[in-house]
């Protein structure tokens, strides 16, 4: 049984020196009201009330008891304003993981104005592609991309990114476009961290082997080699859409684009989320701005 069960009801008789009194107060039936006051004591092995046909009265233990009780009935009072509180201005450290790029275009802009408006948040970030073990290594909230792995972790989808497939004007002038995939054979692929790119023909989600002379494990790096003329490269929509707005490179085989993946929120398995991790959440959401490609 739970050790706060009937201490509520017993305080009120104390206070009020009547069970109807105290039934009244709590909103609760006289029967119940005695009925957890009996069970109390009957747990704790004392009386601490005595009861007459005109009054309720403490007895010595009863009176030492209620001191001690009063005294947590308090605390809890105190714990429960406290978080209300911070449920209407989140407080305390959050320890947050996210990609580098990510991190640093999205994810710490939207962090920091987050802590402009609530200026008693910390936050510990760390940049890395590494993904790191939120329970082994503490952190209250990673940035996943994409496709999530089966785990008991949970997460809330904050936005979204694309793929797309893209050259230079240059590029084509000089070798043409592929108007299928099968024809990418024919061109010079700029590889990433891997040398498949993912497609969706027919209705059906593919990844297809692709090769050229550059593999580099830096998107930036391969976007300036798209923009030289060097190759067709597939990166993620926020690495390409400026220079798909100025012309300096065109998108290819839109017809084939997977479908968005998820930029998502993963967090520790509670039943309730932390309140300021879930203020947070709710920022990005709001802030990090969905591509419309």
């Amino acid at each position: 049984m739970n050790r706060w069960h009937g201490i509520d009801e017993f305080l009120a008789v104390a206070e009020t020196g009547s069970f109807t009194k105290a039934s009244k107060l709590l909103g609760m039936s006289v029967a119940h009201v005695s009925r957890y006051v009996s069970q109390l004591e009957e747990r704790l092995n004392t009386q601490l009330l005595t009861r007459t046909t005109r009054k309720v009265v403490l007895t010595q233990e009863g009176q030492v008891f209620a001191h001690q009780t009063k005294q947590l009935q308090h605390a809890m009072d105190d714990a429960t304003a406290l978080l209300a509180e911070q449920q209407l201005t989140p407080k305390g450290s959050i320890k947050l993981t996210a990609p580098v790029m990510y991190g640093e275009s999205f994810i710490m802009p939207a962090v920091h104005s987050f802590m402009q408006k609530h200026p008693d948040i910390e936050v510990i970030s760390h940049l890395s592609n590494e993904q790191v073990n939120l329970l082994e290594d503490g952190y209250d909230l990673a940035i996943r991309l994409g496709h999530l792995k089966d785990s008991s972790l949970k997460a809330r989808r904050i936005s979204q990114r694309r793929l797309v497939i893209c050259c230079s004007p240059e590029y084509i002038n000089k070798f043409g476009q592929p108007h299928s995939v099968s024809e990418l054979h024919q061109h010079n692929c700029l590889i990433g961290n891997n040398s498949y790119w993912r497609v969706k023909e027919q209705g059906q989600d593919k990844h297809i082997k692709v090769a050229g002379r550059l593999a580099c494990n830096s998107g930036w790096a391969l976007v300036d080699a798209a923009i030289k003329g060097l190759g067709i490269v597939q990166l993620p929509d926020y690495y390409v859409n400026d220079h798909l707005a100025d012309g300096r490179l065109t998108a290819v085989l839109s017809n084939v684009a997977p479908a968005p993946e998820g930029v998502w929120g993963v967090y520790p398995p509670r039943q309730f989320i932390a309140t300021n991790v879930k203020a947070l959440l709710d920022h990005l959401v709001a802030s990090v701005q969905v591509s419309d490609l």
